[in-house]
């Protein structure tokens, strides 16, 4: 494609990892008042660093800091989004930025993906999934998506998402509805039409308890696999792997149960965590009572638990925003972290992983309860930049000395 796109999630992937090295913690905050509560923000870099960042009431205000600090609202426009609707940002070589705007078939609770330089992926308000030109739908496939579903892209263009959304399984509840899938689909888009590859129906009570799957490669070999969280109504939620060869499912590998529940994990990011450059599969056990971040890495047919960290969470319950993540090497020591919030939601907490386990690499204070999604940016040299909007109507930037 010949523009590029950045999402709440970091990038197409859905894995919420980013590229560069930062230099956190030793970094300067800027604070920027914003005309209301924040709910969204995306972050991408110029010679300065950009951020559009959508409110609760669905107005879009893009703020702009240079590198020494100096901060300015660029625009402002009432009524861009459906309330709750989290944005997709494009930059173009031609056209500059833009955020891609839909219209009202559009499902308010998600956005449409490009997949190719003329055509899009989008989810209607009747759950179908659709592929759009600027002409009109050249293509519908109804799926039963949830309302809040977000398609994931690797490196193929093939598409991921959950499907046959039913509340008449293990209906947990703690993402704004009791709608959970019931069908992992990946497809592709090609020459006017969609097209599935692979379609996964899973049985009994169980259901896919997220809104995404997210893309990444855990075996070694080349492509991409997908990470999901499956969950029951007996043993509560599990971490599962499929194993991907590009055409197939070849394998499933499955993770340890909670065992009981309403008990959740909210599956993060998958990257080289481990101390000798693994890859491990991180989650949140239980964000919301007790939590821990958890390090998964493959074993013999199974996940096998690694490394966790307590006291550490990345979701309020009742919220649609699973994006209070993000993973990098954001202290530029060459072996990436993992920031989540602290319990107060006031602090980001990086998480490391080390040979005996996991710690704290670095924390700071957003000086306020944090609300938004995580905004990293890479910018232009390679650094890293983060942002988070808070409760009392701030965007707090971080960003290299």
């Amino acid at each position: 494609m010949l523009d590029r796109y950045f999402y709440t999630f970091h990038n197409p992937a859905g894995n919420r990892f980013v590229r560069g090295s930062g230099a956190f913690p030793d970094v300067i905050a800027v604070d920027v008042a914003l005309r209301g509560r924040p709910a969204w923000a995306v972050g991408y870099a110029m010679e300065t660093a950009v951020w559009h960042v959508v409110l609760e009431s669905g107005d879009l205000q893009v703020i702009e800091v240079s590198l020494d600090g100096a901060a300015r609202t660029l625009a402002y426009e009432t009524g861009w989004f459906a309330r709750g609707q989290p944005p997709i940002v494009g930059v173009s070589m031609i056209e500059g930025a833009y955020v891609m705007r839909s219209d009202d078939t559009v499902s308010p609770l998600s956005h449409p993906i490009p997949v190719n330089d003329f055509e899009a992926l989008y989810i209607n308000r009747a759950g179908d999934l659709l592929l759009g030109r600027e002409a009109g739908v050249v293509d519908t496939l109804p799926v039963n998506a949830q309302p809040d579903a977000r398609l994931v892209m690797n490196s193929r263009g093939q598409v991921a998402l959950y499907a046959n959304a039913t509340d008449q399984r293990y209906a947990h509840g703690i993402m704004g509805d009791r709608l959970e899938a019931a069908t992992l689909l990946v497809l592709e888009a090609r020459e006017g039409e969609m097209l599935i590859r692979a379609r996964i129906d899973l049985p009994g009570e169980d259901v896919y308890e997220g809104i995404a799957p997210f893309w990444v490669d855990i075996d070694g070999d080349g492509r991409e696999d997908l990470v999901t969280t499956v969950a029951n109504g007996s043993l509560g939620a599990r971490i599962r792997a499929y194993i991907w060869d590009g055409a197939n499912i070849r394998q499933e590998i499955d993770g340890p149960a909670i065992g009981r529940s309403q008990r959740w994990r909210h599956q993060l990011t998958a990257g080289p965590f481990g101390p000798d450059g693994a890859i491990e599969i991180v989650d949140v056990r239980t964000p919301h009572l007790a939590p821990a971040m958890e390090f998964f890495r493959l074993g013999d047919g199974a996940l096998e638990l690694a490394a966790s960290f307590p006291g550490v969470t990345t979701h309020a319950i009742g919220s649609r925003n699973l994006d209070q993540t993000a993973a990098g090497d954001f202290n530029g020591d060459g072996a990436p972290e993992v920031l989540a919030l602290d319990m107060s939601r006031r602090a980001i907490v990086s998480v490391q992983r080390h040979e005996t386990g996991a710690d704290e690499a670095w924390r700071l204070d957003a000086s306020g309860q944090i609300i938004s999604n995580f905004a990293p940016v890479e910018l232009l040299d390679g650094g890293l930049g983060l942002a988070v909007g808070t409760e009392d109507e701030r965007l707090r930037v971080w960003l290299p000395r």
